[in-house]
């Protein structure tokens, strides 16, 4: 099974930034930058979305969905306290 992950978060909160360190963190092959929340997402992913309606579409897809908060402390990029 292909590992992809969608995080999700406000524009601005990095993201973007740090995109590639999630994805090796995360095992995924390839990175989609400011999802749409609609376009079919393939496997292996490491999705990035500030859209609110992303739930509609990337659950039956991602294996994993979680804020950008959690994946930055999951990937020790951030302190647990953080």
């Amino acid at each position: 099974m292909s590992n992809t992950v969608l995080i999700h978060g406000p524009q601005g909160c990095g993201k973007t930034r740090n995109a590639q360190a999630l994805a090796e963190h995360f095992g995924c092959s390839k990175v989609v930058d400011d999802w749409n929340g609609r376009d079919t997402i393939a496997g292996g992913s490491l999705v990035l979305t500030n859209r609110e309606d992303w739930k509609a579409h990337a659950l039956p897809t991602a294996r994993r969905v979680m804020p950008f908060a959690r994946a930055m402390r999951e990937a020790g990029l951030v302190s647990a306290a953080a």
